[in-house]
C-alpha cells in the first residue's frame, strides 16, 4: 500500500465532497488569545499582520471529513475559488513531500511529473519553501557536521507573502498565487504562459496528514489543463531501514555523498528503492505482509483488459513469496457503475493507481515517488495509453534510429555532429522530414551543456521525454522513460495486418503444456485455424493481445517496486529452447524488465512458442529477493555468475557489450537477426496478396513494407553491435566462477556478426523490391493533417535504401566501433584468433566494390546496367567515407592514424583496380556503369594530384572544406 496511506490510515472514509464554513462561525470557535510565533526579528520583535477577519472576509472554511477533523492545513475558499491556507503553528518542524502531475489537457496526462522533500521558513513577513540539503551529508566528527553545514547549504524553491496570523496561530497564505501563479515553478514550460485569470479551483480538501488541490486553467495553447498538487507530511522516522544497493543487481537508488569518514574508497553511499514490505509475523515462513503494497485499477480502463493487467501486477506476488510474504500485493477494481473507489483520485500520493489513457502516444510508465534520505518507496503510478494496442500510434517509427544508434558512444555522437549526413537519425526518416529532423538536432546541439553523455543532458523536472530521465540530476533515480510500449506497438501494428498469416510462420502448439504424440500435427494446425476464431479483442485475438498487455503491465510494475531494465535478460535462453512444447507457459527470459521483441518462429521444425513473457522470469526472483528479504545478502549476491542472472541496464546499451541490447532476443543475437530477416523476406512476398484485402487502400502496402523494413534495420543494428564488442560481467573479486569483467568476444562470432550486417544492407535482393511492389506502395490522401498527407505518393526508393545502406555503414565504420577493435587487437592473448581493422576494411571493401573484382560475361545497357543505380548510390557513399577517414582529421580518435593509413591504402587499390577494370570491360558495359567509375577515377586523380579541395558538405560528410596532400604514388593508364 501507499506509505502515505499508512500515515493517515484512521482518514480513508472520508466524504467525497467538501463543506464550507462561514469565516466568522470558525473564529468563533477559536480563542483568541493564542499567541502568534516569532519572526527572528532584531529585538524579537515580531512583525504586525492584517488581522485575520480582514483577510479572510468573503472566504468560507473548508470542511474536507465527514467528522469535522482538522487537516493538515486549514483551508479557506472564496466564491471565485480562491484558496488561503493557515498553517499549524507547528508548520517549521513538519517535512513535506509535494507532488506535482499535470492531470490532464496534454498528451501525457497523469504520469507523475515530479516532487519534492520540503519545509516552510519564516523570513519576516515571507514564508520561503525550502528543498533540504541531501546530497551531500556528513555522519563524521562534530568539526566535519560543522564544516558540511557552512558549504552544503539547503535551497529555497520560492517564497510568498504571510497574510495574517490566523486563528490557530500559524501563518495565513495564498495558495492560490502559490500553485497557480507560480506554477512554472514545479511545471517548467508545460504551464508557462497559461491563462490563470481563467483559472478555477476543482479540488481542495485538507486531511490530517495531507492536502489535496487541483486547479483548471487554459494552457499557453489554449486549451484546458489540470494541474495537480499533494502535500504529505512525512515522518523522520518511519521505522523504515536503507539498504545499500549493489551494482550487480539492478535497482533505481537514492545516492548521497558522505564526507565524514575520508577512510572509505568514495563518499558516496547508495541505497536502493523499494517500499517497506516486511512480513507481519516473522516468525512464520510464510506471513502476509504487515502493510501490502496497494494498487488501483482506475475505472477508464476497459472492462475488456481489466483482467490481463491485474494479472500483471499479481505475477510480482510469486517473487514475494519466494521471501516467505504471502499477498505482498493487492489490487483492486476502480468501477463506476458500482462506485466502487470512485472517491479515491488518481493523483491523490495516498493511492498506487494503474490509470488508462486513449492520447494515441502509445507509451507505459510506471514512476514512483522515493524519500530523498532513505529510497523508500511512497508512491507509484502506472499510466498505461492504449495507443500500442489500437495500432494507429507510430512511437515505433521514431525508436528505428535510436536503435541503429545503439552502443554508439559519445565520441561517435560527437563524430556525427560534423557529419550530420550519416547520423542515422537524418537518414532513416522520411527524405520529406530530413530538414525538419537536421534542424532539430541542431537546436539540441545549441542547447547542450556538455560534450559527454547524453544523460547529463536529460531535463529533470519534466519525465517521459528524454531517454535517461528520472536517472540524472536527481537523488532518487525513478522510471522516468520507457519504451517497452512502443515496441508492442509495433509488433500489434504489424499483426493487425494479417493475423492468420502470422500464424503460419510457425506450428502452434495451442493451450497444451506436453505433445502427446506425433500423430497430433493435423489436430494441432486445425486448432491453429481455431484460435483465429476465438475471442477477439478490437480485432486481435485476446490469446495474442493479452498476454502483451500482461508482459507490459509486469515491466512497469516492476519499475515500482525499484527494478530498473535488464537488457541482457533476453539472451539467457536459445530460440529452439523458447520454441518448445516444454516451455510453452514459462519465462522465456531472465526477466520482465527487458524490452523484447514478439517472438515469432520461423523454423518450418519447430514449434510456436509464447509469443511474450507469460511470468516473471529467474533475475526477478533474484532481484526482489536482494531488495525485500530479511536475510543475510552475501549469499544471494554470491549467486551473480548463474547465467539465468545476468544483467545490465540503461547506460550500459552504449557500452561494448553487445548481450546488453534493447529489442534483440535468444542466447544468440545473431540467430535471432538472422530468424528475423527469414520472416522479413517471407512476409514481403505476401504483401500484394495477403495483405491488402480487397476495397482496402493500397497504402496499406506501404505500410506493411515500411514495418518490415524497420524490423529488417532493427536486424542489422543487432548484428552491428558485435563487431568490436567486448562482455562486460559485473562480478566482484571472489564471486563464483572468477570470471574476468572484460572478455573479448570471439572473432568468429564478430566476421559472422559484419557478414550478417553486408548481407542485408549491401545488396540490391536484399530489400525485396520489385516494380510491382513498387508501383503499389502509395499513401493514402487526406488534406486532414494525417501522418502520410503530404508524403509523395510514390515510395522514394533510392533515398530510403540508401539512408539504410548510409547507417549500415555508420554502424560498422565509426569511431567507437573502430577504438573497440583496435583495443581488442591489443587486449588479446598470445594466439588468439582477433578481428582486426585491415580485415574490417577489407570485408566492407570487398561487399561494396563486388562488381569491380569481376569480368562481363555478358553486354549491358543502360536499360540493364550492370552495377545498378542502389549499388552506384552506395558505391559513392563508401567513397565519401573511405575519403573522410583517410584525412588526418577524422575524427576516429585513437584509432584516428591507422584508419587513415589503412584508408589511404584502400584508395590506392580502388583507384588502380576501377581503372584495370574499366580498361578490361569498356566495350561491353552500359553508360551509367562507365559514368559512374569514370567519375571515380577522376576524383582519385584529383586527390592524388593535390588539387582536389574536399568539401564533405558537397560529398555528405558536413564537414569543413580541406586540401587533400597525400599523392597515391602510382603509374597512371
Amino acid at each position: 500500500m501507499s506509505m502515505f496511506r499508512s500515515f493517515i490510515a484512521p482518514i480513508l472514509a472520508l466524504a467525497a465532497s467538501s463543506i464550507v464554513l462561514p469565516c466568522a462561525a470558525v473564529q468563533a470557535q477559536e480563542d483568541p488569545t493564542i499567541a502568534r510565533p516569532g519572526s527572528g526579528q532584531p529585538g524579537g520583535a515580531r512583525p504586525d499582520f492584517p488581522k485575520f477577519d480582514d483577510v479572510s472576509k468573503g472566504y468560507n472554511k473548508v470542511i474536507s471529513s465527514a467528522d469535522g477533523n482538522p487537516g493538515m492545513y486549514t483551508l479557506y475558499k472564496d466564491k471565485d475559488g480562491d484558496l488561503l491556507a493557515e498553517l499549524p503553528r507547528n508548520y517549521s518542524k513538519q517535512k513535506i513531500f509535494l507532488a506535482y502531475t499535470i492531470k490532464g489537457g496534454v498528451p501525457m496526462a497523469g504520469v507523475q511529473t515530479g516532487d519534492m522533500y520540503a519545509y516552510w521558513k519564516q523570513f519576516g513577513k515571507r514564508l520561503a519553501l525550502v528543498e533540504p540539503n541531501f546530497s551531500t551529508r556528513s555522519t563524521g566528527d562534530a568539526q566535519s557536521k560543522s564544516g558540511h553545514k557552512r558549504v552544503y547549504t539547503d535551497r529555497v524553491i520560492l517564497d510568498v507573502p504571510i497574510l495574517s496570523m490566523g486563528p490557530g496561530g500559524g501563518p495565513v497564505i495564498n495558495l492560490s498565487d502559490l500553485f497557480l501563479g507560480r506554477s512554472s515553478s514545479f511545471f517548467g514550460g508545460r504551464t508557462r504562459g497559461a491563462n490563470t485569470k481563467l483559472a478555477k479551483t476543482v479540488k481542495a480538501k485538507s486531511f490530517p496528514k495531507n492536502v489535496e488541490l487541483a486547479f483548471e486553467m487554459p494552457l499557453s495553447n489554449g486549451r484546458f489543463g489540470t494541474i495537480y498538487y499533494s502535500l504529505a507530511e512525512i515522518p523522520e522516522n518511519t521505522g523504515y531501514k536503507p539498504r545499500e544497493a549493489d551494482e550487480r543487481i539492478g535497482y533505481f537508488i537514492t545516492s548521497h555523498r558522505d564526507i565524514g569518514n575520508a577512510s572509505q574508497d568514495t563518499p558516496y553511499v547508495r541505497y536502493i528503492n523499494r517500499w517497506h514490505v516486511e512480513k507481519a509475523d516473522p516468525s512464520l515462513q510464510m506471513s502476509p505482509p504487515k502493510e501490502p503494497i496497494v494498487f488501483y485499477i482506475e475505472h477508464t480502463t476497459p472492462v475488456r483488459y481489466r483482467r490481463w493487467v491485474r494479472d500483471g501486477v499479481l505475477e510480482w506476488n510469486k517473487a514475494f513469496e519466494n521471501i516467505g510474504i504471502v499477498n505482498a500485493i493487492e489490487v483492486y477494481q476502480q468501477d463506476q457503475t458500482t462506485g466502487a473507489h470512485m472517491e479515491k483520485d488518481p493523483e491523490d500520493a495516498r493511492f498506487n493507481f494503474i490509470l488508462w489513457t486513449n492520447s494515441g502516444m502509445g507509451f507505459a510508465i510506471g514512476p514512483s515517488r522515493v524519500h530523498p534520505k532513505t529510497g523508500q518507496i511512497l508512491d507509484a503510478d502506472i499510466v498505461m495509453d492504449e495507443g500500442f494496442i489500437t495500432g494507429w500510434v507510430k512511437t515505433w517509427e521514431k525508436l528505428i534510429p535510436q536503435t541503429a544508434m545503439e552502443n554508439f558512444g559519445p565520441l561517435t555522437m560527437r563524430w556525427l555532429e560534423s557529419r550530420p549526413d550519416w547520423d542515422p537519425r537524418v537518414r532513416l526518416v522520411d527524405p520529406a522530414q530530413r530538414e525538419t529532423v537536421l534542424k532539430e538536432l541542431a537546436v539540441e546541439r545549441a542547447a547542450r551543456t556538455t560534450t559527454g553523455h547524453p544523460a547529463f543532458e536529460s531535463d529533470p523536472t519534466l519525465l517521459g521525454d528524454d531517454e535517461y530521465d528520472g536517472l540524472v540530476h536527481r537523488i532518487s533515480q525513478v522510471n522516468g522513460s520507457c519504451q517497452h510500449c512502443a515496441v508492442r506497438a509495433m509488433d500489434i501494428a504489424m499483426f493487425r495486418l494479417n493475423p492468420e498469416l502470422f500464424l503460419q510462420q510457425g506450428k502452434r502448439s495451442g493451450k497444451k503444456k506436453k505433445k502427446k504424440d506425433d500423430a497430433e500435427t493435423d489436430e494441432n494446425e486445425a486448432q491453429v485455424e481455431e484460435v483465429v476464431e476465438v475471442q477477439k479483442l478490437d480485432g486481435v485475438p485476446e490469446y495474442y493481445i493479452g498476454p502483451m498487455l500482461r508482459d507490459v503491465i509486469m515491466h512497469e510494475v516492476g519499475h515500482t517496486l525499484g527494478l530498473r531494465h535488464n537488457f541482457k535478460a533476453s539472451t539467457i535462453y536459445s530460440l529452439e529452447e523458447m520454441n518448445n512444447e516444454d516451455f510453452i507457459g514459462t519465462a522465456q527470459a531472465g526477466s520482465v524488465m527487458d524490452y523484447m521483441p514478439v517472438n515469432i518462429n520461423t523454423d518450418d521444425d519447430a514449434v510456436q512458442g509464447d509469443y511474450t513473457m507469460v511470468t516473471i522470469g529467474p533475475y526477478d526472483y533474484w532481484a526482489i529477493e536482494y531488495g525485500y528479504t530479511n536475510g543475510k545478502l552475501e549469499p544471494i549476491l554470491a549467486r551473480v555468475s548463474e547465467p539465468q542472472l545476468i544483467y545490465a541496464t540503461d547506460e550500459d546499451t552504449g557500452g561494448p557489450d553487445p548481450r546488453a541490447r534493447r529489442f534483440d532476443h535468444g542466447k544468440n543475437p545473431l540467430n535471432y537477426s538472422e530468424s528475423q530477416m527469414r520472416l522479413v523476406h517471407s512476409l514481403r512476398e505476401k504483401i500484394l496478396d495477403e495483405m491488402v484485402d480487397d476495397g482496402e487502400s493500397w497504402a496499406k502496402a506501404r505500410r506493411a513494407y515500411e514495418m518490415l523494413l524497420n524490423k529488417h534495420v532493427q536486424a542489422v543494428s543487432i548484428a552491428s553491435n558485435w563487431v568490436g564488442g567486448s562482455k562486460v560481467n559485473r562480478d566482484k573479486k571472489g564471486d563464483p566462477g572468477n570470471r574476468p569483467p572484460i572478455e573479448p568476444i570471439e572473432a568468429d562470432q564478430q566476421r559472422r556478426a559484419l557478414q550478417v550486417v553486408l548481407d542485408n544492407t549491401m545488396y540490391d535482393d536484399a530489400f525485396g523490391l520489385s516494380p510491382e511492389l513498387l508501383r503499389h506502395m502509395t499513401v493514402d490522401r487526406w488534406f486532414d493533417g494525417s501522418s502520410m498527407s503530404f508524403s509523395d505518393e510514390t515510395w522514394p526508393v533510392h533515398a530510403r535504401i540508401s539512408g539504410i545502406q548510409a547507417s549500415a555503414l555508420s554502424q560498422l565504420l565509426n569511431p567507437t566501433t573502430m577504438n573497440r577493435i583496435h583495443d581488442n587487437e591489443f587486449r588479446a592473448m598470445e594466439d588468439e584468433d582477433v578481428l582486426t581493422i585491415p580485415e574490417v576494411l577489407d570485408t566492407v571493401h570487398e561487399a561494396v566494390w563486388a562488381e569491380i573484382y569481376e569480368d562481363l560475361d555478358e553486354e549491358y545497357d543502360a536499360r540493364n546496367p550492370y552495377i545498378s543505380s542502389l549499388r552506384r548510390n552506395l558505391q559513392r557513399e563508401y567513397l565519401e567515407r573511405l575519403v573522410e577517414m583517410s584525412m588526418p582529421d577524422n575524427g576516429f580518435g585513437s584509432a584516428s592514424n591507422p584508419v587513415q593509413n589503412l584508408s589511404r591504402q584502400r584508395l590506392k587499390d580502388l583507384d588502380k583496380a576501377i581503372r584495370t577494370w574499366r580498361t578490361a570491360n569498356r566495350e561491353n558495359t552500359d553508360p551509367y556503369t562507365l559514368a559512374h567509375l569514370g567519375d571515380i577515377n577522376d576524383l582519385l586523380m584529383r586527390i592524388d594530384n593535390s588539387q582536389y579541395i574536399y568539401n564533405s558538405n558537397e560529398m555528405g560528410g558536413g564537414g569543413g572544406t580541406i586540401m587533400m596532400n597525400f599523392p597515391f604514388g602510382e603509374d597512371r593508364d
